[in-house]
């Protein structure tokens, strides 16, 4: 019998070989939307696959630019690096390098790059030419350790920052090897005038990086961690952990569960400030048979907490929003309990 085989070939190798710079999807709406003749004079007078000298210049005088990045799934973060003139490094004409200093912990931008290892930078010089460069490439993200090892093709401004002590260290470097590199046009980016501001790099004040600028912390419990989203997730995992536990999974034996979850859910929304309204009266209406006919009690009460805040924890929930959740639902308790 004839075996059949999987193919195995990358949309990468599918791809007729071509010269011409760009994707297959921008190609297509260059013919769609007749552009094709204008897009082919751009890349040819405007694109490179390496840095140009004076596209090098501008990198070296440069204290910002814009990175961004995409997981496995294709879903994107756009982040911002800041640093000294010069902090982004050009080594020879195809790669860039520039540090990972200490940020707020969540590793955007380089846990997507553990996963998918495509980066594009955009550089814009807002104060002098209002001109810009866009370099997309390929990026690895390199610990200090490991840069120390080929230190001999390092420039010397890269070791002295590695020998950096404490916050104002490098956490570590992201290197790209350039695959476009090409202008963002002067006619649409302001002039601006900079400014003298004293940079704390490292610092951990609130008031230094801004506190809670857009007031995040004055939102609803229920919006804070994630809304409608939120709540179903953490209803589904709250009742598995509950009809498991030889406690309390009794109350719900004969229970429509699915029926459950979206009264759960209803109230969890109501009790945390989301668009939902409830009383304590349906509250003790609710729960009136089970005290009577079931015997719930103060033990049994206890155990749903705990269960609930276990749920809340595997969910990543901070314990600062944690604290705050759990205190709402024991305001609840005398009236679960008919007391």
């Amino acid at each position: 019998m004839e075996q059949s085989s999987v193919d195995t070939t990358s949309p990468e190798e599918l791809r007729a070989p071509t010269l011409l710079q760009g994707s297959d999807g921008e190609h297509k709406l260059q013919e769609k939307y007749d552009t094709r003749e204008r897009a082919i004079t751009f890349y040819e007078k405007q694109m490179l696959d390496y840095l140009a000298p004076k596209m090098i210049e501008f990198i070296g005088r440069q204290e910002f630019m814009f990175v961004a990045t995409a997981d496995r799934h294709g879903e994107c973060d756009n982040t911002s690096k800041f640093g000294k003139p010069g902090f982004i490094r050009v080594l020879g004409n195809k790669y860039v390098l520039y540090p990972e200093l200490r940020g707020n912990g969540v590793y955007a931008n380089s846990g997507n790059l553990s996963e998918n290892p495509h980066i594009a930078m955009l550089i814009i010089d807002f104060t002098r030419d209002t001109v810009g460069l866009h370099i997309n490439g390929r990026a690895r993200v390199i610990e200090n350790d490991e840069m120390l090892t080929f230190a001999d093709k390092l420039p010397q401004s890269v070791l002295d920052d590695i020998k950096q002590e404490g916050k104002k260290q490098p956490e570590r470097w992201v290197m790209v090897e350039v695959e476009e590199a090409y202008i963002q046009c002067s006619k649409h980016i302001p002039l601006l005038s900079k400014a003298d501001k004293v940079i704390e790099w490292g610092t951990d004040s609130v008031a230094l990086k801004g506190g809670d600028y857009f007031q995040l912390q004055d939102l609803p419990l229920y919006d804070r961690v994630g809304g409608d989203t939120a709540m179903e997730i953490a209803v589904d995992l709250f009742y598995r952990k509950v009809q498991a536990d030889e406690l309390v999974g009794r109350f719900f034996a004969d229970v429509d569960m699915a029926g459950q979850r979206t009264k759960q859910k209803k109230f969890l929304t109501m009790a945390f400030g989301g668009p939902e309204h409830s009383s304590s009266q349906d509250l003790r209406l609710a729960h009136s048979h089970l005290v009577e006919k079931l015997g719930l009690r103060q033990e049994h009460f206890d155990r749903v907490m705990q269960l609930f805040s276990d749920t809340l924890q595997e969910l990543s929930i901070s314990e600062k929003e944690r604290e705050g959740m759990l205190a709402v639902l024991e305001s609840s308790r005398d009236d679960v309990l008919g007391l």
